[in-house]
């Protein structure tokens, strides 16, 4: 897994200086559409994807396949490792990684399914694309158009739409290529299954003991991170990572709009006073306010400073396309935490400052700035 996630991203970092956007082609509905060209024996599909616009690594298909008994094998020695084919109550579900970023604006060979049986497929179909920045595009009850060698017909096999489940959580997918089940909870949070794309960060963090999860046994891994959950991570770490870790705060600051007793006063308390925050105006914290990328960036450098753990910033500097969005006071942070590794920009060339961040979000950026100081 680790493997995989190093070869995304330095693919990714390439990418950037070598790829130019092209405009992409959607379909009238907006959406991308699947081609499936069965065999004439009905024993083997080539499925396509067309009008996929933009450049993806990865993508998750859900057909509706029907048919009892009916054993599916994909054929991928074009693909990398991690491609799949998983049956989910009555739908077939297609992981496909590709070796090299496929630019889905022009019509791309997804792979070639292949059964025991004749194969059936519906005429909708759920489709998640991962990006070359590793955030998904979700399609739903996208159409398929089927035929059979030989044949001009482009309708589908048979009515209907999909179930749409597959096993997706809201995040990219990256695929495990142990034998597990798809939905085998991690870390022991019943909400992180093995093949959620932030597993192995959210996992890394909490064996820590630096990022918990909520009641329940679960993560909420899609759950907003605000600015009081951020700032009370980070005064773990000296608790949960040793001394060397421990920021010492000699005058706390008190915030109008941070109460006593609450879960986080003291870890807001700590922030301010060590010069990690500075509010956000007027003698506030802004304790319920989803954090931004913008934010994170700079609390991140500010505790990297602060702990004298900075990570290396050895790769090449990106110039985002929203850069005068990005607000004065967070701008060198923003460009020291890219080139640092810790967080990337979008596939269209932004940073997107004022976007919030998830918990599964954080959880990566956690996850990457404890391994490369550790």
């Amino acid at each position: 897994m680790k493997s995989f996630i190093s070869k995304v991203i330095s693919a990714f970092c390439v990418a950037c200086m070598v790829i130019t956007s092209s405009a992409a082609v959607f379909a009238a509905d907006g959406k991308p559409s699947i081609s499936v060209e069965l065999s004439n024996d009905k024993r083997s599909a080539d499925i396509s994807i067309k009008n996929a616009g933009g450049y993806f690594y990865s993508a998750q298909l859900t057909l509706d396949a029907k048919g009892s008994g009916v054993n599916y094998t994909l054929s991928n020695s074009d693909k990398g490792k991690y491609s799949v084919v998983n049956r989910e109550d009555g739908d077939i579900v297609l992981y496909v990684d590709f070796n090299d970023i496929a630019d889905g604006s022009k019509t791309v060979k997804l792979a070639t399914l292949k059964a025991n049986k004749e194969i059936s497929i519906g005429s909708r179909a759920d489709l998640i694309l991962l990006n070359r920045s590793m955030r998904p595009t979700e399609y739903k009850n996208i159409t398929v158009s089927v035929k059979s060698s030989g044949s001009n017909s482009n309708s589908g096999s048979s009515s209907g739409s999909s179930s749409g489940t597959t096993g997706w959580n809201g995040g990219p997918v990256i695929y495990n290529p142990q034998p597990v089940t798809p939905t085998q909870p991690v870390g022991g949070f019943v909400d992180v299954p093995s093949d959620f794309w932030a597993s192995d960060s959210i996992k890394y963090v909490a064996e820590k003991g630096v990022f918990n999860g909520v009641e329940n046994n679960k993560f909420e891994p899609h759950a907003q991170m605000t600015r009081a959950m951020y700032v009370t991570v980070l005064s773990r770490f000296g608790e949960k990572l040793g001394n060397e870790w421990n920021i010492p705060c000699d005058n706390p600051m008190t915030f109008v709009d941070v109460a006593d007793g609450q879960w986080y006063t003291n870890a807001v308390a700590w922030a301010g006073g060590t010069g990690l925050v500075n509010g956000i105006g007027e003698g506030k914290f802004g304790p319920d306010v989803s954090i931004t990328r913008e934010q994170i960036a700079v609390m991140t450098v500010n505790f990297a400073r602060l702990c004298n753990k900075i990570p290396a910033a050895d790769n090449a500097e990106i110039t985002f396309t929203d850069s005068d969005a990005i607000s004065e006071w967070a701008k060198e942070s923003v460009s020291l935490a890219q080139r640092m590794g810790l967080i990337q920009g979008r596939e269209d060339g932004k940073f997107a400052p004022q976007d919030t961040a998830t918990r599964a979000e954080v959880a990566a950026i956690l996850s990457r700035f404890l391994q490369k100081v550790n």
